[in-house]
């Protein structure tokens, strides 16, 4: 039980900081006018087996679980903070280019990839991660240029 506990502190602990360092990086992204999701995954990827925090990660399961959860706290704030005017005015541009420009966009970052001599796994896999951050990318701009 003793085990357990000092397992969940750790893992608590772990997260705690891991979430006020990316904090703190995120609040100087902005003034630095870094999109915030390439500072947490500067962040992740530090923290990680092969960065300078060397925590281990091998659970494929729970990282899609988390990864879920993270996806939905992300969405859910998004909702929270986006004013009803704005969803009645764009809604439907960006129903757009949330389906046909995203899946055209990781096509063809998957297309070059793959001619590049990748193979398949590794092209869409470039595709989708290619799109996270042109999508954040995208938005910063479009924050900072107040459309």
């Amino acid at each position: 039980m003793l085990a357990e506990f000092g397992s969940i502190a750790a893992l608590l602990a772990t997260a705690g900081i891991l979430l006020a360092v990316s904090v703190l990086f995120g609040k100087a992204s902005e003034r630095a006018g870094l999109p915030v999701a390439l500072v947490f995954l500067a962040v992740g990827m530090l923290a990680g087996s092969e960065g300078i925090g060397r925590i281990p990660f091998d659970d494929y399961r729970y990282a899609y679980n988390l990864g879920t959860v993270a996806l939905t706290m992300i969405l859910f704030d998004g909702g929270l903070n986006t004013p009803w005017k704005h969803v009645r005015r764009y809604g439907a541009p960006a129903g757009v280019l949330a389906t046909v420009g995203v899946v055209g966009t990781a096509a063809l970052v998957a297309f070059v990839t793959r001619q590049l001599g990748f193979p398949w796994s590794f092209a869409l896999l470039l595709g989708a991660v290619a799109l996270k951050l042109l999508g954040e990318s995208l938005v910063h701009l479009l924050r900072v240029a107040a459309v």
